[in-house]
Protein backbone atom coordinates (compact mmCIF):
# COMPACT_ATOMS: atom_id res chain seq x y z
CA UNK A 1 0.00 0.00 0.00
CA UNK A 2 1.25 3.40 -0.95
CA UNK A 3 1.65 5.92 1.86
CA UNK A 4 -0.12 9.19 1.06
CA UNK A 5 0.71 11.16 4.21
CA UNK A 6 2.15 10.73 7.67
CA UNK A 7 2.06 12.79 10.88
CA UNK A 8 4.32 12.45 13.92
CA UNK A 9 4.19 14.80 16.92
CA UNK A 10 7.56 13.54 18.32
CA UNK A 11 5.82 12.66 21.61
CA UNK A 12 4.60 9.14 20.83
CA UNK A 13 1.74 9.82 18.39
CA UNK A 14 2.09 8.71 14.76
CA UNK A 15 -0.59 8.49 12.06
CA UNK A 16 -0.08 7.11 8.55
CA UNK A 17 -2.58 7.40 5.69
CA UNK A 18 -2.72 4.98 2.75
CA UNK A 19 -5.21 4.58 -0.09
CA UNK A 20 -7.43 2.29 1.98
CA UNK A 21 -6.52 2.61 5.67
CA UNK A 22 -5.30 4.83 8.48
CA UNK A 23 -2.64 3.38 10.79
CA UNK A 24 -2.48 4.96 14.26
CA UNK A 25 0.29 4.44 16.81
CA UNK A 26 -0.51 6.21 20.08
CA UNK A 27 0.80 5.77 23.60
CA UNK A 28 -0.17 2.26 24.59
CA UNK A 29 -2.16 1.30 21.49
CA UNK A 30 -1.95 0.70 17.77
CA UNK A 31 -5.00 0.69 15.52
CA UNK A 32 -5.81 0.26 11.87
CA UNK A 33 -9.01 1.83 10.55
CA UNK A 34 -10.44 1.26 7.08
CA UNK A 35 -11.43 4.40 5.20
CA UNK A 36 -14.76 2.84 4.19
CA UNK A 37 -15.88 2.90 7.88
CA UNK A 38 -14.75 6.48 8.41
CA UNK A 39 -17.36 9.26 8.33
CA UNK A 40 -15.07 12.19 9.11
CA UNK A 41 -11.92 13.48 10.77
CA UNK A 42 -11.07 16.51 12.82
CA UNK A 43 -9.21 18.02 15.73
CA UNK A 44 -10.62 18.52 19.20
CA UNK A 45 -9.20 20.85 21.85
CA UNK A 46 -10.50 20.40 25.40
CA UNK A 47 -10.94 24.11 26.15
CA UNK A 48 -13.25 23.62 29.15
CA UNK A 49 -10.67 21.53 31.00
CA UNK A 50 -7.93 24.02 30.11
CA UNK A 51 -9.95 27.00 31.38
CA UNK A 52 -10.74 25.21 34.67
CA UNK A 53 -7.06 24.35 35.21
CA UNK A 54 -5.97 27.89 34.28
CA UNK A 55 -8.38 29.44 36.79
CA UNK A 56 -7.12 27.13 39.56
CA UNK A 57 -3.50 27.93 38.60
CA UNK A 58 -4.14 31.69 38.81
CA UNK A 59 -5.84 31.36 42.23
CA UNK A 60 -2.82 29.45 43.57
CA UNK A 61 -0.49 32.27 42.49
CA UNK A 62 -2.66 34.98 44.08
CA UNK A 63 -2.88 33.11 47.39
CA UNK A 64 0.87 32.63 47.52
CA UNK A 65 1.52 36.31 46.79
CA UNK A 66 -0.96 37.37 49.49
CA UNK A 67 0.73 35.09 52.06
CA UNK A 68 4.15 36.49 51.20
CA UNK A 69 3.14 40.12 51.65
CA UNK A 70 1.12 39.48 54.81
CA UNK A 71 4.16 37.78 56.39
CA UNK A 72 6.38 40.71 55.51
CA UNK A 73 3.88 43.38 56.63
CA UNK A 74 2.94 41.72 59.95
CA UNK A 75 6.58 40.85 60.60
CA UNK A 76 7.61 44.46 59.92
CA UNK A 77 4.90 45.75 62.25
CA UNK A 78 6.00 43.36 65.00
CA UNK A 79 9.63 44.34 64.48
CA UNK A 80 8.85 48.06 64.77
CA UNK A 81 6.64 47.49 67.85
CA UNK A 82 9.40 45.42 69.46
CA UNK A 83 12.00 48.11 68.83
CA UNK A 84 9.72 50.76 70.35
CA UNK A 85 9.23 48.69 73.51
CA UNK A 86 12.96 48.58 74.19
CA UNK A 87 14.19 45.66 76.29
CA UNK A 88 10.63 44.34 76.82
CA UNK A 89 10.14 43.95 73.04
CA UNK A 90 12.78 41.29 72.39
CA UNK A 91 10.17 38.61 71.71
CA UNK A 92 8.40 40.94 69.26
CA UNK A 93 11.67 41.66 67.44
CA UNK A 94 12.47 37.95 67.09
CA UNK A 95 8.89 37.17 66.03
CA UNK A 96 8.98 40.02 63.48
CA UNK A 97 12.28 38.85 61.98
CA UNK A 98 10.94 35.27 61.71
CA UNK A 99 7.76 36.47 59.96
CA UNK A 100 9.75 38.59 57.49
CA UNK A 101 12.05 35.64 56.70
CA UNK A 102 9.01 33.36 56.31
CA UNK A 103 7.36 35.86 53.93
CA UNK A 104 10.52 36.10 51.80
CA UNK A 105 10.83 32.30 51.79
CA UNK A 106 7.22 31.85 50.62
CA UNK A 107 7.82 34.38 47.84
CA UNK A 108 11.08 32.81 46.66
CA UNK A 109 9.81 29.23 46.60
CA UNK A 110 9.24 27.94 43.08
CA UNK A 111 5.67 27.01 42.25
CA UNK A 112 5.09 23.25 42.10
CA UNK A 113 2.11 23.71 39.83
CA UNK A 114 3.04 24.06 36.19
CA UNK A 115 1.00 26.19 33.85
CA UNK A 116 -1.83 24.15 32.30
CA UNK A 117 -1.47 22.78 28.77
CA UNK A 118 -4.29 22.63 26.24
CA UNK A 119 -5.10 18.96 25.50
CA UNK A 120 -5.53 18.27 21.78
CA UNK A 121 -7.07 15.19 20.22
CA UNK A 122 -7.03 13.71 16.71
CA UNK A 123 -10.66 12.69 16.24
CA UNK A 124 -12.03 10.04 13.90
CA UNK A 125 -15.78 9.87 13.41
CA UNK A 126 -16.81 6.29 12.75
CA UNK A 127 -20.17 4.66 12.12
CA UNK A 128 -20.37 3.38 15.70
CA UNK A 129 -19.15 6.55 17.44
CA UNK A 130 -15.92 8.45 17.50
CA UNK A 131 -12.35 7.86 18.66
CA UNK A 132 -10.08 10.51 20.14
CA UNK A 133 -6.30 10.12 20.19
CA UNK A 134 -4.35 12.65 22.30
CA UNK A 135 -1.35 14.30 20.73
CA UNK A 136 1.05 17.11 21.55
CA UNK A 137 0.22 20.20 19.51
CA UNK A 138 3.15 22.58 19.49
CA UNK A 139 3.68 25.47 17.07
CA UNK A 140 5.46 23.36 14.46
CA UNK A 141 3.05 20.44 14.62
CA UNK A 142 -0.04 22.65 14.28
CA UNK A 143 0.69 23.24 10.60
CA UNK A 144 1.62 19.60 10.02
CA UNK A 145 -1.57 18.22 11.56
CA UNK A 146 -3.70 20.67 9.55
CA UNK A 147 -2.02 19.52 6.31
CA UNK A 148 -2.50 15.90 7.35
CA UNK A 149 -6.23 16.44 8.01
CA UNK A 150 -6.57 18.07 4.56
CA UNK A 151 -4.92 15.06 2.92
CA UNK A 152 -7.27 12.68 4.74
CA UNK A 153 -10.28 14.71 3.60
CA UNK A 154 -9.01 14.69 0.01
CA UNK A 155 -8.50 10.93 0.20
CA UNK A 156 -11.98 10.39 1.68
CA UNK A 157 -13.52 12.54 -1.06
CA UNK A 158 -11.69 10.55 -3.74
CA UNK A 159 -12.52 7.24 -1.99
CA UNK A 160 -16.29 7.83 -1.88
Amino acid sequence: MESIAEFNDNHGFNVKLTNEKIFIDAAGSSETIALRGLNGVGLYDDIKKYNDQLEAYKKTGKTKNFQKWMGIVIGGGSLIAGLNLGEFGTVNVIFGILLIILGIYIGSRGSKDSEPVLDSYFRLMLSGGDRKFPFHKSDETSVKIADFINKIEDTLTAYR
